[in-house]
């Protein structure tokens, strides 16, 4: 009976993994297609990769804080990489085009390599693979 329950339960977990990872997935399909159409960049292979997971504390208590990759095209012919950063469900970046997008507290502001460098402590890297 305790195993048959511990099953359920841990099917239950994995459900809603799942669940939560695909809805992550949708939001980071959705914030780079619009990022792209503000920039009047196309959106290639109409999708995002998971390139990066990680857990992490907030004051909410713990998320997960995932990097997908996209891929864009300028011109239609050379094809260009940038990503979207999400922690749980909330947008932390998007970086397109040499310009990162930083949403903090509900507002969003487009930054420039240079003022980037000076909101670096508002971007928590992920660490290097080995």
């Amino acid at each position: 009976m305790a195993s048959s329950l511990a099953a359920i339960v841990i099917l239950g977990l994995i459900v809603m993994f799942w669940l939560e990872a695909a809805r992550a997935r949708e939001l980071a399909v959705g914030i780079s297609r619009a990022a792209c159409e503000k920039e009047r960049y196309q959106l290639l292979d109409d999708g995002v990769y998971l390139q990066r997971f990680a857990l992490r504390w907030t004051s909410a208590g713990l998320r997960f804080r995932r990097m997908y990759r996209f891929d864009y095209s300028i011109d239609g012919s050379l094809r260009q990489s940038g990503y979207v950063l999400l922690l749980g469900n909330q947008l932390e970046a998007v970086h397109i085009q040499g310009r990162h997008t930083i949403e903090h507290e509900g507002t969003a502001a487009e930054e420039t390599p240079e003022k980037t460098k000076t909101k670096a402590a508002e971007i928590i890297p992920f660490p290097k693979k080995r």
